[in-house]
Order: structure tokens, then sequence, then C-alpha cells
């Protein structure tokens, strides 16, 4: 792909929930955070496909040293909870695959500043617990109590999207999903092209359970 003729108009951020013990099946992590966590900030655009490995001369790919002040930031908010890879390897990854594709605005570091930035200021636990949306292993909310949550408070009245995954007969919140302007200045609807397999959270009833 040509990376010159994307234009970079949104940024879609991924913020994903705790993970539950069927994530970390096999896992070797020794603790799962009891926290929300980042999955990814994906530069995108309102048409498809999605912007990928933009990276376009040597001076491009992942360097160490424009994180080594934010290590501390990204181990706690952007741990590797999916795989057995170290946190610097998922950073490699999501830098190479995603991060390239923003240069056009931000440079590796102020990259990887804003998706911590972005994720201290949406304070997801927080803003449930203010509202009295408490993760549990048995008790459910419903779809519009926890939209509500984030676009009353956080979002400006804009709808984040929600991630849904079928554990039997429960409907488990896997992600949030919030996106932002070119600039990362204004919360905006998300894009309608998404990814593969990516499955949104439609119950209209009080039966979403957040894994702890």
């Amino acid at each position: 792909m040509n990376c010159n003729l994307v234009c970079f108009e949104t940024c879609h951020v991924l913020i994903s929930t705790t993970f539950t013990r069927i994530h970390a099946s096999g896992m070797t992590k020794p603790k799962i955070p009891n926290y929300f966590t980042i999955h990814g900030l994906w530069p995108t655009n309102f048409s498809s496909p999605w912007p990928q490995s933009c990276a376009e001369k040597p001076a491009d790919y992942f360097k160490r040293s424009s994180i080594d002040t934010l290590q501390n930031g990204l181990n706690h908010y952007w741990p590797n909870l999916k795989s057995a890879e170290t946190n610097m390897e998922l950073w490699i990854e999501e830098w190479e695959k995603h991060g390239t594709c923003s240069l056009q605005k931000f440079n590796q570091s102020e990259y990887f500043r804003q998706a911590i930035s972005i994720t201290e200021f949406l304070d997801i636990l927080v803003v449930f617990k203010n509202v009295g949306i408490i993760p549990h292993r048995t008790k459910t909310y419903s779809l519009i109590d926890i939209v509500n949550a984030i676009k009353e408070t956080k979002t400006r009245q804009v709808e984040p999207e929600l991630v849904c995954f079928q554990d039997r007969s429960d409907v488990l919140l896997r992600e949030i999903r919030v996106c932002l302007d070119a600039n990362l200045a204004e919360y905006i609807s998300c894009p309608i092209n998404r990814s593969k397999g990516v499955i949104l959270c439609k119950t209209k009833s009080n039966a979403i359970k957040i894994p702890v």
C-alpha cells in the first residue's frame, strides 16, 4: 500500500476490558490486570480497508529509545495479555502495523504518549463506579446504561462502540471503542468499516456482564 495516498481522517482507540480466565488460559502471564487496558490506537479512514504497515523508510520503524520515558505507563496501560510475547514485542507490532500510519500527525513517542493520555482521561472504571456499574462475575447491566455512562461524562454525547462475545449463555463485554478526529482533539462517530469478526453488543436487555 502506498500510504502517501491514505488520508489520516480518524483514529480508532480500542480500550480492552479486563480479561477473564477464558482469555488467559494457557498463558504464562503472572497477573491479569483488574482494570481496563489498551488494545490499540489505530489510525483509520472512512473507506476500506484500513491502512496498515505504512513504514516507507528505515527511520519509520520502531525505535526503543523513543519510548524510554513511557515504559512505566505502557507496562501499566498497554500490557500484552493475549500471547506469551513480551510487552515490548506487542508495542513493536502495534507501532509497525498501525502507528506508522499516523506519521503524518505523530511520531512514535507522541503516538504512545497519546494512547496513554486518552486511556487516563477515559478512566473507564471510575466512570462506571460513579453510576453504580461494577464489574462482577454474575451481575449484568444494560447496553444503554453502559453506553450512557461513557458518552454523558467523557465523549461529549458521542456513543462509543461496545464489542461483546458470547460465553455459553452469557454476553460478556470485551472492548470499548471510541473514535477521535485526526488530531485526537474531538470524539466522533466511528467509521462503519471495522475489523473482520467484530461483534458489536446489540442486546437490549439487562444482560451484559463486565468480566472480572
